[in-house]
């Protein structure tokens, strides 16, 4: 054999017994590790880590489009939805806090994880935010994608793997990662390596375990890093929010006095900021009949010879055991027989859940049947609230048209009132204490000042309190402060003159 042929074939064989050891000493990497690496090629593709952990605030000025779940005129719509408006929105990712200005540049709403937040309801009105509903907004602001990838590669976070995906007929590549107690599918496009959408299950306070999704496109270049400039949001499969816009800017200097809180409600902010509970104040309206004035969401109850009648469950079950506490304090420990909701917006039943888990009957008009049943059978495994933790099955009272509770000399009336804010809706008249209650057909908030707002739904209510030969002194809101039934027809008088 010739030289050259041997140091050939020698030359072969170490190749192949390098190849060999190379394979052996070269350890795969796991699941974890290959998810690791797809997100950081997407921070990378966005600009690189370090760039996006510099952000420290973000400002977006474009349109918003609401499509507010669980707010339809009728049950079988799932969605109200609203025209896209002007949306200015800045958050400051160092606090974190956030804002948003109206079109004029006054603040519409101020949200500080630390001093606490409000929304300006306008003329003089606002809304300070409770502990929790602060909470929500810490966790809205993590998924903001300026700052998810830092948080999804950062040490508390949990790679758990990746998989081969596809998105509207493109390739991805499906990231699991944990952060928090939220697992997060995270979509990165095959090609540009950029994040086109989260996918999660989270609890919510009203819907329990709730499916969403974040769906981002658009991505423009903005100071050395790329941002997507549109994002859908959808819960449930269906969309609820879409943010379209048309300026994106980073770390800008921000105006401080725009985040400070009004001085008139600086005390009511620190008490809701502070506090684990929803603050219920009770009024007797009538012997043994009391208005729960909320903060912005209101109750009444009325004490009968042998048992109590709530009227409207609202806002969460944080309400609902604040309003019962308060129950036991005026009329004592009789029991709850029933609550009866107005209609089946989801803010205005929130609460009805914690009721049924005390044996309460819930009452509501026969169109709200599903949707009744729907809200009490909501999966509540992450948080699990009073009702998946009792075990015990709803009741549920339906009325058609109209129907009569009695006890004694105690008398309520329930009349089914077609609105145009929605179809299936309940007013409640006492006849004896001449008292109605009614949400969103008219309400003046607390603060509010200049003429009320006068909507189609005050002349229903109006005419159906004259055609029914009703006697009413006090209309008891939903929403808002008490209104004197000659208060009520000025307003509505005045409004008539307006438009003539």
């Amino acid at each position: 054999m010739k030289y050259s042929e041997l140091k050939s074939r020698y030359g072969l064989f170490v190749l192949i017994l390098l190849t060999v050891i190379t394979q052996f000493n070269c350890t795969p990497q796991t699941p974890a590790e290959e998810g690791r690496q797809v997100l950081q090629q997407a921070a990378l593709a966005m600009g690189g880590l370090e760039a996006l952990g510099a952000i420290d605030n973000i400002t977006r000025i474009g349109t918003r489009q609401i499509s507010s779940f669980g707010h339809g005129r009728r049950t079988s719509e799932a969605l109200y939805v609203q025209p896209a408006r002007p949306y200015n929105h800045t958050v400051d990712f160092t606090v974190p806090r956030e804002l948003v200005l109206s079109d004029t540049g006054a603040v519409a709403q101020m949200v500080d994880s630390v001093k606490g937040g409000y929304r300006n309801a306008g003329r003089g009105a606002f809304s300070p935010m409770e502990a929790a509903r602060l909470e929500r907004y810490r966790t809205e602001w993590e998924k903001d994608m300026a700052k998810f990838l830092v948080a999804a590669l950062g040490e508390e976070s949990s790679v758990e793997g990746v998989s081969d995906g596809v998105l509207e007929g493109q390739p991805h590549q499906v990231v699991s990662v944990g952060i928090g107690n939220v697992l997060y599918k995270v979509y990165v496009e095959d090609s540009g390596h950029l994040v086109s959408k989260l996918e999660f299950t989270e609890h919510h306070f009203r819907f329990g375990d709730l499916a969403k999704e974040l769906i981002f496109s658009d991505y423009r270049e903005v100071d050395g890093v790329k941002l997507p400039f549109s994002e859908e949001r959808r819960q449930m499969g269906l969309t609820t929010q879409v943010l379209e816009w048309s300026e994106v800017t980073i770390n800008n200097e921000l105006q401080e006095d725009l985040f400070q809180i009004p001085e008139e409600i600086q005390e009511r902010v620190s008490f809701l900021t502070q506090s684990d509970t929803m603050p219920v104040e009770p009024t007797e309206l009538a012997e043994g009949v009391y208005f729960g004035e909320g903060k912005g969401m209101n109750t009444m109850w009325v004490d009968f010879e042998e048992f109590i009648l709530v009227v409207e469950g609202p806002n969460d079950e944080v309400q609902s055991l604040e309003t019962m506490r308060q129950i036991r304090e005026t009329v004592g420990e009789k029991p709850i027989r029933y609550l009866v909701t107005t209609h089946h917006h989801e803010d205005h039943n929130g609460g009805i859940r914690t009721y049924a888990a005390n044996g309460v009957t819930i009452i509501t008009q026969a169109m709200n049947e599903t949707w009744v049943w729907e809200m009490l059978n909501y999966p509540f495994t992450l948080q699990p609230d009073r009702l998946a933790q009792s075990g015990v099955e709803p009741k549920v009272e339906l009325v058609e048209d109209r129907r009569t509770i009695k006890d004694g000399s105690r008398t309520v009336e329930l009349l089914h009132v077609p609105s145009t804010h929605a179809e299936s809706f309940l007013v409640i008249y006492l006849p004896r204490e001449r008292l109605i209650f009614e949400s969103d057909l008219f309400s003046i908030l607390q603060g509010q000042t200049g003429p009320p707002r006068v909507g189609p739904d005050a002349k229903i209510l109006y005419d159906v309190v004259t055609q029914e030969g009703w006697r009413v002194n006090q209309i008891v809101p939903g929403h808002g402060r008490l209104v004197g039934w000659d208060e009520f027809v000025t307003a509505l008088n005045a409004s008539k003159s307006q438009t003539e």
